[in-house]
């Protein structure tokens, strides 16, 4: 074993007992409307509820997720997570999603009146100890959850 892993294996071996009992944020969407409509898209928003179950703050590095529209991926995004869960504690974080009518067949004349959805996603954070920043820092580890919603969304 090179001089390098073995300190890395000594490190996480040392440093686990302290975040045996650390527990991903939970999320979930808590609603999604339509925030605007042009010509050529319409603008949604999906209001997302974050829950740190730990006693210590868990900063929030990005979001990265996918919207389908009726079975069809409309929208790519990421999102910069930008805050810091505080310990036991909740927020709500909008995820902007923009979906083109060329995308779907639509126009601005024809949309329906309900659309199934899908949000698909991870939100990256950095776990609350030094083994786990430098290897978050470094790009060897990244701490992540997943999410997923689907649902139907009025649109007019």
């Amino acid at each position: 074993m090179h001089g390098l892993s073995r300190l890395l294996l000594l490190a996480a071996l040392a440093a686990a007992p302290g975040c045996s009992g650390f527990r991903a944020p939970m999320i979930s969407v808590n609603h999604v409307s339509v925030t605007d409509a042009t010509e050529e898209a319409l603008a949604l928003s999906f209001v997302m509820d974050l829950k740190n179950p730990n006693r210590a703050a868990v900063p929030l590095h990005e979001f990265v997720y996918t919207l389908a529209i009726d079975g069809k991926e409309v929208y790519a995004g990421r999102r910069t997570g930008g805050v810091t869960l505080s310990a036991e504690g909740n927020r709500q974080v909008l995820l902007p999603a923009v979906v083109p009518y060329s995308k779907v067949g639509w126009t601005a004349l024809t949309l329906p009146t309900d659309v199934s959805y899908s949000l698909t996603g991870q939100l990256h954070f950095n776990a609350p100890n030094r083994l786990a920043q430098i290897l978050f820092d470094t790009g060897v580890r990244r701490a992540k959850v997943s999410f997923q919603q689907r649902g139907r969304l009025q649109l007019q």
